[in-house]
């Protein structure tokens, strides 16, 4: 049911989930050790079918155009999971078949992958990573945001990224481990309003140990071009080393020094001078403290990160500022999809009492079987926000997720913030930056989720979520979207769930507001 529960304001309601799962996968534990365990392949057909009825089928015709009507899904879908001696992969695909009663709106596909995997081509030394993301994503951040795929809007676009990347390890004379590694991949929207986006790099890693039994290093090397079909081609450059002492086992210190040279800002290169220090700090096996801070070429660069987890809740910040050549929606493949967090959830339950031959395929059944049990969440849904850009940019971001577990209920809250900033002082490219005369956009919201299980079988959760994004600059601009929403799902059968929900979305900015009230049924099989 990816297009009813998920989309909280399409930042936030994904991660909302992934609290939920923290509190809740311990509940899977049953499921995870039976069926497909030692099975090289496990293949796992559904179809789901999504009936929606809303009073606004077209959100981005505006408040005037408002017209009410039922909207039908056939979704079928499979999950393969691969765990050969050489190759470790799983592939997630939907294709969603899109049919309205409204004689002004014609019916439609949209297509749903998510695949990640390793092969390993020579043991132990040369391997191929492989990738593919095809997902609804949003176009411009100030048009109107979908409450679901299944409305019509014209400010959300398919679209779709692929990436290979071999590379080869090893090690040297037995003093020094190396990695050279080849990135390319492709972004393509099915919108004239973005760029489609070649991306190639090479990266090289050396690292070893000094006669100071404390002391580590490693040098790294990177060269990347990035192709823009609407905006200039870029070309970066960066060398560095890093030196990392351990004080204790459960701290350690860093500092980094190097240089870096890129065209983003102008035609021509220009080379910058970077250092930066920080820490790593594990007080207890359930803390984790990272901090890195550095000189770049735009200031400066950090990764900050806080995760804690208490018996009955857990907290996690994290807050990162760095150049992003892509969209961040776009790179988030093998990463930051909802089956990917459940799976990591999955195997901080059970790496410690499984055999670490059995634990991959262990963790594919516990994520399978959350899958099964609740409908209302897409395993391809994204973890991230955020807008089609055509050009390099310098990209904070900051979350913090809180979740709180009670025997039947469970409380989570995200709070999260984004700030793009584009590395060009001026251009016509076409994309947010340019059509609203602005180098600066931000985005910030809440969400809000409480779940109570109802029995064995069935639950309810109640959702609430705000998202707003301005630009700065002469054309200041603001989009406000607000969404309640509130879920009964329940088990039919062995293979069968359903679910009801009842949806209202409020959408406001200076040319196109409107609001949207939804009923929402659920029918989902697994083969």
């Amino acid at each position: 049911m990816k297009n009813s529960t998920l989309r909280l304001t399409r930042t936030t309601g994904l991660v909302i989930a992934t609290l939920w799962i923290n509190a809740a996968v311990g509940q899977e534990s049953a499921n995870a050790n039976t069926g497909t365990q030692g099975q090289a392949f496990v293949i796992k057909p559904r179809i789901t079918l999504i009936e929606t009825w809303t009073d606004n089928v077209a959100v981005s015709g505006g408040q005037g155009s408002k017209e009410s009507g039922f909207i039908t899904q056939l979704a079928p879908g499979v999950r393969i999971d691969a765990k050969t001696a050489r190759l470790k992969a799983y592939f997630d695909y939907a294709l969603t078949g899109t049919f309205y009663s409204t004689s002004s709106a014609n019916s439609s596909t949209q297509n749903s992958l998510n695949t990640f995997g390793t092969l390993e081509a020579v043991s132990n030394w040369m391997y191929l990573d492989f990738s593919g993301l095809i997902a609804q994503q949003t176009i411009s951040a100030f048009g109107a945001q979908s409450p679901s795929n299944a409305n019509i809007n014209t400010n959300s676009s398919e679209t779709s990224t692929y990436r290979l990347s071999p590379y080869i390890r090893g090690q040297i004379a037995g003093v020094a481990d190396y990695t050279l590694r080849y990135n390319w991949s492709t972004t393509q929207s099915n919108t004239s309003a973005a760029s489609d986006i070649e991306l190639s790099d090479w990266a090289g890693l050396l690292h070893g140990s000094t006669p100071f039994q404390n002391l580590k290093w490693s040098v790294n090397a990177t060269q990347q071009n990035a192709s823009y079909s609407r905006g200039q081609r870029t070309e970066a450059q960066r060398l560095y080393a890093i030196g990392t002492y351990t004080v204790v086992p459960q701290f350690r210190v860093s500092l980094s020094g190097g240089q870096e040279s890129n065209n983003y800002a102008s035609q021509n290169t220009e080379s910058k001078q970077t250092h930066g220090y920080g820490f790593d700090w594990t007080p207890t096996e359930r803390t984790q403290i990272s901090a890195f801070k550095e000189r770049r070429f735009f200031g400066d660069g950090h990764r900050y990160s806080l995760s804690h987890r208490f018996p009955l809740s857990s907290i996690r910040y994290s807050d990162t500022k760095d150049v992003s050549v892509m969209p961040p929606q776009s790179t988030v493949v093998g990463l930051g999809t909802l089956f990917d967090l459940v799976s990591e959830l999955c195997r901080q339950q059970y790496i410690n009492d499984t055999d670490p031959n059995q634990l991959d395929q262990v963790v594919s059944t516990c994520a399978n079987n959350w899958f099964i049990n609740r409908p209302g969440f897409s395993p391809n849904a994204l973890a991230y926000s955020g807008f089609l850009s055509s050009r390099a940019t310098i990209l904070r971001s900051q979350q913090l997720a809180l979740a709180l577990q009670g025997v039947r209920n469970t409380l989570t809250l995200l709070f999260n913030r984004s700030e793009s900033q584009s590395t060009l002082a001026s251009s016509t490219i076409g994309d947010d930056f340019s059509s609203n005369n602005t180098n600066n956009i931000r985005q910030r919201g809440i969400s809000f989720n409480l779940s109570h299980k109802l029995s064995a079988i069935s639950s309810i959760n109640i959702m609430a979520s705000r998202q707003e994004s301005t630009s700065t600059g002469t054309s200041a601009l603001k989009a406000t979207t607000m969404m309640y929403q509130a879920n009964l799902t329940s088990k039919l059968g062995a293979k069968t769930t359903g679910g009801l929900s009842i949806r209202r979305t409020e959408f406001d900015n200076s040319t196109n507001a409107y609001t949207e009230n939804a009923l929402i049924g659920t029918l989902s099989v697994i083969f």
